[in-house]
């Protein structure tokens, strides 16, 4: 240490006025810090409340894609839907879904022999497992999806409850597109 270092933390430790000025600048210091947390916090939150979403898989509908318990992140502000992608659902019952749309406004399902087919194609997606069976009578196929409604299922085909059973899901219902998820430990 410089002469002049010393000279100066002897001034700071006896001097009142030295002492009095050192406490000031700390106080400051530790607002401003707090200040940028809780700024940095109300951004992230509101990130969460306006773009982005949580929500947690209950079940095994979508394994071995999804995880029972697995915490999902959705995109709220996509609000076009395409076969394939996985999306967070509202249910008018208070429960959260989270599923893969299979067909869109304007196409046509159709279920046989434990197969779906989308606008007379079969159509098979990466993780899907099980056989697709009619769930309730209901619902008669073939399904033409209306406007603005998505037709939705589970991977896991045998256990889960979808678009078969509470037929086809209104895009207004859908929270987000699943853009990120983590495994529980």
């Amino acid at each position: 240490m410089e002469i002049d270092a010393i000279k100066k933390k002897v001034l700071e430790d006896v001097d009142p006025e030295t002492r009095r000025k050192k406490k000031k600048e700390m106080r400051i210091q530790r607002l401003i810090v707090t200040l940028q947390f809780l700024g940095i916090a109300a951004v992230v939150i509101l990130i969460f409340y306006i773009l982005m979403g949580i929500s947690t898989v209950d079940g095994n509908s979508m394994y071995p894609t999804l995880h029972d318990k697995d915490i999902v992140i959705y995109n709220r502000r996509c609000k076009e839907y395409k076969a394939g992608d996985i999306v967070a659902i509202a249910r008018p019952s208070g429960e959260d879904y989270v599923k893969r749309v299979v067909a869109v406004a304007g196409d046509t399902v159709n279920i046989q022999d434990g197969k779906v087919y989308v606008n007379g194609e079969e159509v098979r997606y990466d993780g899907e497992i099980g056989t697709t069976e009619k769930k309730s009578s209901k619902i008669t196929y073939p399904l033409r999806v209306g406007d603005k409604e998505v037709f939705v299922l589970g991977d896991n085909r045998e256990v889960s409850r979808d678009s078969r059973e509470i037929g086809t899901v209104k895009v207004s219902d859908i929270e987000g597109k699943i853009e990120w998820y983590m495994g529980r430990p």
